[in-house]
C-alpha cells in the first residue's frame, strides 16, 4: 500500500503536463432516435439526461458526475445513454405518437417529448429511466453527485427495482468505487511529446514535458520507469513497429543524456494500438508516448 501511494504521488507530479489514458473514457451518448433503434436490435435499458442549454446545474452534472469513472462504467455497460434537449425544435415519432415543440420560436418552450417523459414536471436537470420495452421506470429531477447517482443506476440496471425498495437496496449497496480499487499505477500519456509525422525526430515543443519527467526522476531517485511508444496504423505494420521502437529509444536516450541512470529506464516500441486517439496537427491519430512506473 505504501508503494501504491508513493507511485500515485509521483504519477500526479508527472501528470502536470500529461493526461491519463483513463481520461479518454467517456459515456457513450446517443440521440433519442438512435437509442430507440438500437434498443429494438439489442434490448437494453435507456437512460435519458433531459437538459437545456441555459441550465447551469446541467453543466455541473456533465462536468462532475457524468465524468466519474464508475458512473461511466455502469452506464456504458447497462444503458443506452441519451442526451435530450428539452427544447429541441424538430419532430419526433415515438411509440406511434408524434411529438413537436408547439412554440419553437418562443424562448424556453418545452418539446412535447420532454413534457411527456417528465409528465409535465419541467425541471432541469432531469433523468429518465426506460426499461427494455421503452416503458417508463422512474424519473429523477435533481443534480446528483456521483455517489448519489451510482446506487440509483445500479438499482435499476440490476433489476432490483422489481423486487425490493430503493432504501433497502441503498443500505446494502457497496459502491464499485470502493470494491474495485485498482492498485496498479496507470500509465501517463505524454500528450505534449510529439514526433514529426512518420519520423523519429521530436518537435521542439516536446522537450518541456520531457524535462518535467527528468525533474520527477531526480526528485525521486528510487523510481524506475518504462517508456512505451505507439504509432498509428498508416503504412507497413513491421515498419511501424520499428519506428515506434526507435521513438521510444529517442526518449530513453534523452533521459540518459540528462544523467538518469540506465538501470532505471526500459523502453518498448508497441507499434499500433487503437485504444487511445487524439488530435495532432488537425489529424486523428493513435500515436503517443506513455510513461509507466514499474518500481
Amino acid at each position: 500500500m505504501k508503494k501504491y501511494f508513493l507511485t500515485t504521488l509521483i504519477l500526479s507530479f508527472l501528470a502536470i503536463y500529461s493526461v491519463s489514458a483513463q481520461e479518454t473514457e467517456k459515456i457513450k451518448w446517443y440521440s433519442f432516435e438512435d437509442a430507440i433503434k438500437l434498443n429494438k436490435e439489442n434490448p437494453k435499458k435507456i437512460f435519458i439526461d433531459v437538459y437545456t442549454d441555459w441550465c447551469g446545474w446541467c453543466k455541473v452534472l456533465d462536468r462532475e458526475t457524468f465524468s466519474n469513472s464508475v458512473i461511466i462504467k455502469i452506464m456504458n455497460e447497462n444503458y443506452y445513454a441519451v442526451k435530450l434537449d428539452a427544447e429541441r425544435k424538430d419532430t419526433v415519432v415515438f411509440n406511434g405518437y408524434t411529438f413537436v415543440n408547439p412554440n419553437p420560436s418562443v424562448k424556453r418552450s418545452p418539446h412535447q417529448l420532454a413534457s411527456s417523459l417528465l409528465q409535465g414536471k419541467m425541471s432541469y436537470p432531469s433523468m429518465v429511466f426506460l426499461d427494455e420495452k421503452t416503458q417508463l421506470i422512474t424519473t429523477v429531477q435533481s443534480f446528483l453527485k456521483p455517489t448519489e447517482l451510482e446506487p440509483i443506476i445500479a438499482y435499476i440496471a440490476q433489476n432490483k427495482y422489481l423486487t425490493i425498495g430503493y432504501d433497502s437496496f441503498k443500505t446494502a449497496y457497496k459502491s464499485e468505487a470502493v470494491n474495485n480499487i485498482d492498485l496498479t499505477p496507470k500509465p501517463v500519456i505524454l500528450n505534449k511529446v510529439i514526433f514529426n509525422d512518420g519520423q523519429t525526430t521530436l518537435k521542439d515543443s516536446s522537450y518541456f514535458q520531457l524535462d518535467s519527467i527528468v525533474k520527477a526522476m531526480i526528485t525521486n531517485p528510487k523510481i524506475k520507469i518504462e517508456i512505451n511508444a505507439y504509432i498509428d496504423n498508416t503504412g507497413d505494420k513491421e515498419k511501424n513497429t520499428t519506428i515506434s521502437t526507435q521513438r521510444a529509444k529517442i526518449i530513453y536516450d534523452y533521459f540518459i543524456d540528462k544523467k538518469i541512470e540506465a538501470v532505471r529506464i526500459t523502453y518498448n516500441g508497441k507499434g499500433y494500438s487503437p485504444t487511445y486517439t487524439t488530435i495532432i496537427d488537425k489529424k486523428k491519430t493513435s500515436q503517443r508516448v506513455e510513461i509507466k512506473i514499474v518500481e
